[in-house]
């Protein structure tokens, strides 16, 4: 069973989930430790390799690219909390207050953190929906070269 209290730490990753770990390593983590879930894959595009995503319990989604885990969204009931305290039970404005650097972002139509983190807000309750840690490459303008 996976502990859905544990830190999220951008850059970093969240409980047993490292980020820049190998798609090996993760299937071999969840396997050892009798964690079921599903899989999608994102076909390649003209400019992407193909992204395979792992969804455990609609807790977590972990996405990889060339092998790598470059991006953990957290949903659900997860209960951790960022290293400010913010979690998926506090509110956008609250959240603002908190990291004074969330801006929202129109293309993406999320909220942008220079901490190393984005979020998405419930358009009615103005919780947050999900957080959204990453490697510090995806930061950077030649990300999609996927040289990282």
């Amino acid at each position: 069973m996976l502990d859905l209290t544990t830190p999220i730490i951008p850059y970093k990753g969240t409980g047993i989930f490292n980020l820049d770990a190998s798609y090996d390593e993760i299937k071999a983590l969840l396997a050892a430790q009798d964690i079921s879930y599903t899989e999608k894959i994102l076909p390649p595009t003209d400019l992407d390799p193909p992204w395979t995503i792992i969804i455990i319990g609609g807790n977590f989604e972990l996405f990889f690219a060339k092998n790598r885990l470059f991006k953990i969204i957290l949903d659900g009931e997860f209960k951790g909390s960022l290293p400010n305290g913010i979690n998926l039970d506090t509110t956008i404005d609250d959240a603002q207050e908190i990291d004074l650097t969330l801006e929202f972002e129109d293309w993406e139509e999320v909220y942008e953190s220079a901490n190393g983190y984005w979020v998405e807000d419930d358009l009615i309750t103005r919780k947050l929906r999900w957080i959204t840690i990453f490697i510090p490459a995806l930061e950077r303008d030649d990300f999609f070269e996927y040289n990282w």
